[in-house]
């Protein structure tokens, strides 16, 4: 399956795969082919670009898997309506299972976490390792409207703490996958599915993620841009997972793109510790 259309991307030499899942293509990076799956999976308004500088780094050693989840990046779009937790959710868990991944590494940011992170707490035996970025793992955690209002791809620039490292030609590669206002409604719909009750559909999901992450027992980096948001959504997140570690970097909520020297070593750094 092969998108038309797309322009080159500085730095994104990547070949296109896809797997249908839900009747939807979904497009992917699948580099290294050699030792152990690690996953990346982004947040939103992303896709599998932010992990660019990473990939190749991690597909020296492992298998470097990225996805682009649906409706963002190449991924198909679908209908508005189907933008919920349990879907995005199972697209996730769908694409592990579908590809036969196992004893996974998963890196994830933003709403990329929560969708994994219930895959995990139903799966731990499968998962090696876990490393999470700028995210929220709680039924309480709130987006301020102001803020909500201002979640575009700009906010990718706009947020960080470097912005100097975000290029324009980079801001086209986020900015690429929205040309018109129906793909606009993607990102949009990601403000309303915070569960601002215990009867929205993401209250649920959100509960038993904030219950589950209680009683891992895998290795966890809590890698964190705390420039502008500081750092105790981070800690309090870092001593719900058991035996995880926090490493707080001067960087903006999208820190693989603010400072991805940093999340480099970093990351290289865990996986070589943990020996995955």
């Amino acid at each position: 399956m092969i998108r038309q259309g797309w322009p080159y991307f500085d730095g994104w030499p990547f070949p296109e795969r896809w797997v249908q899942l839900d009747g939807l293509g979904i497009h992917y990076v699948d580099e290294g082919y050699g030792g152990r799956p690690v996953v990346m999976i982004h947040g939103n308004p992303a896709w599998s670009y932010m992990w660019r500088k990473l990939i190749p780094s991690v597909s020296s050693s492992h298998r470097a898997l990225a996805l682009d989840l649906m409706g963002f990046g190449k991924s198909d779009k679908p209908n508005p309506t189907l933008h919920d937790f349990p879907h995005h959710a199972r697209i996730v868990s769908d694409f592990i299972q579908s590809l036969g991944l196992r004893n996974i590494v998963l890196i994830l940011h933003d709403w990329g976490a929560p969708f994994a992170l219930q895959y995990v707490v139903r799966n731990p035996q499968n998962v090696a390792g876990l490393i999470i970025m700028n995210t929220f793992l709680t039924t309480d955690f709130r987006v301020p409207p102001n803020v909500a209002s201002k979640i575009t791809p700009s906010i990718i620039k706009d947020s960080a703490v470097h912005p100097e490292n975000v290029s324009e030609e980079t801001m086209k590669a986020y900015w690429a996958p929205f040309p018109d206002d129906e793909s606009k409604r993607v990102y949009q719909a990601f403000a309303r599915m915070f569960p601002d009750s215990p009867f929205h559909p993401s209250f649920r999901p959100m509960k038993e993620i904030e219950q589950g992450v209680t009683h891992l027992s895998i290795p966890t980096l809590v890698l964190w841009g705390t420039g502008k948001a500081g750092a105790a959504y981070a800690e309090r997140i870092s001593k719900m997972i058991p035996g995880s570690t926090l490493s707080s970097l001067n960087a903006g909520h999208f820190v693989p793109e603010d400072d991805p020297d940093d999340v480099e070593e970093l990351v290289l750094e865990f996986l070589k510790n943990h020996k995955l």
